[in-house]
């Protein structure tokens, strides 16, 4: 059972969620064959799949966490050993098919967040099974559900294409992506304007 001091706190975490989930709904569906279809990037399946993970997460925990007279524990475990999975799972994924070395660092800084966060609720959710008195567990709980939410905002925020800048733009999953599709738009560019038009075509054609 969550002391009650802290039920304010996983129920604006839970609204949160809920909401923040539906919007990630709503960015997805604009695009969805960019982004989560077997066509998208690898890259930005695996972010999407990223920040819908981290978010889930945070909404669900939040929401189990207000059932009266309940240990929360063990929900944790379960639910924090799928997000474990599912992050090993996109882990194999992405390493199948390697680039460079930048790559191999982006994806695994991409990989190594989600894994330290959900291993580190999973420890807590084991704790709060074993001792579920101790307040400071609840704490480290609420530390993981704040990490859940920046890893899933962050990584919405990237899926969005918008510019980062800095050590974290440089890791950023999605930077090789980006720089391939920039590539192949100033390539198409390019050839569209060396290709000659229907009038200089005719102009250029000896007469018969």
């Amino acid at each position: 059972m969550v002391p009650p001091e802290f039920a304010n706190f996983f129920i604006a975490s839970a609204s949160a969620g809920g909401a923040l989930v539906g919007l990630l709904f709503v960015a997805v569906s604009i695009a969805p064959e960019q982004m989560v279809t077997r066509r998208a990037p690898l890259e930005r399946q695996a972010v999407a799949g990223s920040a819908f993970t981290a978010l889930v997460n945070a909404f669900f925990l939040s929401l189990v966490a207000l059932i009266p007279h309940f240990n929360f524990g063990l929900v944790i475990v379960p639910f924090s050993s799928l997000c474990l999975v599912t992050s090993l799972i996109q882990a194999w994924q992405l390493f199948r098919s390697l680039k460079s070395w930048q790559s191999l660092l982006r994806r695994a800084f991409l990989v190594l967040l989600s894994v330290a966060l959900y291993g580190l609720e999973l420890v807590n959710g084991f704790q709060l099974i074993t001792d579920p008195s101790q307040v400071g567990i609840v704490y480290g709980l609420v530390s993981c559900l704040l990490g859940a939410f920046a890893l899933g905002l962050t990584r919405a925020w990237e899926l969005l294409g918008v510019h980062r800048y800095g050590l974290f733009g440089w890791l950023n999953p999605l930077r090789d992506v980006n720089d391939t599709e920039s590539f192949s738009r100033a390539g198409n560019s390019h050839s569209a304007a060396e290709q000659p038009t229907t009038d200089d075509a005719a102009l250029r054609s000896p007469p018969q």
